[in-house]
């Protein structure tokens, strides 16, 4: 018999903290998830909407940001822009509103991980109708290894991808109905089903910020140019290259130049760590690719941080390999692995230069080595939320709980974490 939620939820906790009898932790595994609703949020003066999926409550599929997506691709007026950065596209829906839009007279503008251009699927068939649409890719003497396997746009390492999820709009209108400019959506679901509605994911739009906007489309106009750097080091924050900031957020723009600096550590290292902090993370996978990041991590822990993390599964295993598996459950983070989880986002509640604030950070970087140095990927650092008003902060939590509660306890010696 599987136990009510306020007791599924109590003994979640306990699971996290102690081994229990498999039998009373397997019931709170597979206890159904609530599924956090879309969020309205003012963020620096700004409309911020944020939309999250979780297939564990809807029967295996959720088709919430999608719909989103849609929706603002068919309130986009005749005269408008949109602009569109796809790592993989099979919602048909999707491809449909791009082709209406630009028949309305909308400008589209596309651009799709290279590895895409040799697909015929019913989607891609569709979205190839548009005048301007791009597969990302360069020829082979450009690329590292001259294997011509890579699809990114700026990137031209052999194995790099378009990794995005990116769409920009001179105007649409807010899930209210108001007319809205200057529009911007990120965050880590794919235009696919596999890796968009039948797993954990989630998405930012911002409303009426003309800065972010602005240099989201530079970035996108980099992308559309493929202006490629030596050595992959495009992102060069004191020359301003892939880094663009607004008072909603801060976006940075992978890849950067091997052995520099890590751009997700350098965006959570100015919380002061104390008894109060609290870390979440949820990551598709986390690899040993990133050590300043890890170490992060630890170290945060190391001085009372405490410190949670939702990571994917495959096969029943925990995508995270054994090293830093064992390095994080000694650290005495508490991880569950979660199944369909493909969301790349950090939460933070804690002590920034003398005040407490709750941050958000997400974007389409995976805790890997590639998604540094060898992906086209966008983290963004949202601006923060103080006080008693932290909306997005706390849509984002009831998501990161949606996920915790269902995963499999993972404690130290027990890896794979079956």
């Amino acid at each position: 018999m599987r136990p009510s939620r306020g007791v599924a939820a109590r003994l979640a906790i306990l699971c996290s903290l102690i081994v229990l009898a498999p039998l009373i932790c397997a019931g709170v595994m597979t206890a159904p998830a609530d599924a956090a609703s879309p969020v309205r949020a003012t963020v620096a003066g700004r409309q911020v909407w944020a939309h999250f999926t979780n297939p564990a409550a809807h029967d295996g599929r959720d088709d919430t940001i999608h719909d989103e997506v849609v929706r603002l691709i068919e309130n986009a007026p005749a005269g408008s822009t949109v602009r569109a950065t796809i790592y993989s596209l099979s919602v048909q829906p999707v491809a449909k509103a791009l082709v209406a839009a630009e028949k309305r007279g909308v400008t589209v503008l596309v651009l799709i991980d290279g590895k895409n251009a040799s697909q015929t699927g019913a989607a891609l068939t569709i979205v190839r109708q548009l005048r301007n649409v791009r597969f990302c890719g360069y020829p082979a003497a450009a690329y590292e290894k001259k294997t011509r396997a890579g699809g990114g746009c700026i990137s031209t390492s052999d194995d790099g991808d378009l990794h995005v999820k990116m769409f920009t709009f001179t105007a649409t209108t807010d899930p209210t109905g108001a007319p809205r400019t200057d529009v911007s959506w990120f965050g880590s679901a794919n235009m696919t089903y596999a890796s968009g509605s039948d797993q954990f994911n989630n998405a930012i739009t911002v409303y009426g910020d003309a800065a972010l906007a602005g240099g989201l489309n530079r970035y996108f106009a980099d992308l559309w140019n493929r202006r490629h750097y030596p050595r992959n080091d495009y992102y060069n924050g004191p020359a301003k290259r892939g880094y663009y900031v607004a008072a909603t957020a801060t976006a940075y723009a992978s890849p950067e130049g091997r052995g520099q600096t890590d751009t997700v550590v350098s965006r959570l290292n100015d919380v002061a760590p104390n008894a109060n902090c609290q870390v979440r993370i949820a990551m598709n996978f986390v690899t040993a690719g990133r050590p300043s990041l890890l170490k992060l991590v630890k170290s945060l822990r190391a001085k009372k941080c405490r410190v949670w993390m939702t990571v994917g599964s495959s096969g029943g295993k925990i995508e995270m390999d054994r090293s830093t598996y064992d390095s994080l459950t000694k650290a005495g983070v508490w991880i569950r692995r979660v199944s369909h989880v493909h969301d790349k986002y950090v939460l933070i509640y804690g002590k920034f230069d003398g005040r407490y604030e709750y941050r958000v950070y997400t974007g389409s970087q995976n805790w890997s080595a590639s998604a540094l140095a060898t992906n086209d990927e966008l983290f963004v650092k949202m601006a923060p939320e103080t006080g008693s008003n932290h909306r997005l902060y706390d849509g984002f939590r009831a998501h990161f709980d949606d996920a915790y509660r269902i995963g499999r306890a993972c404690v130290k010696g027990k890896y794979p974490c079956r």
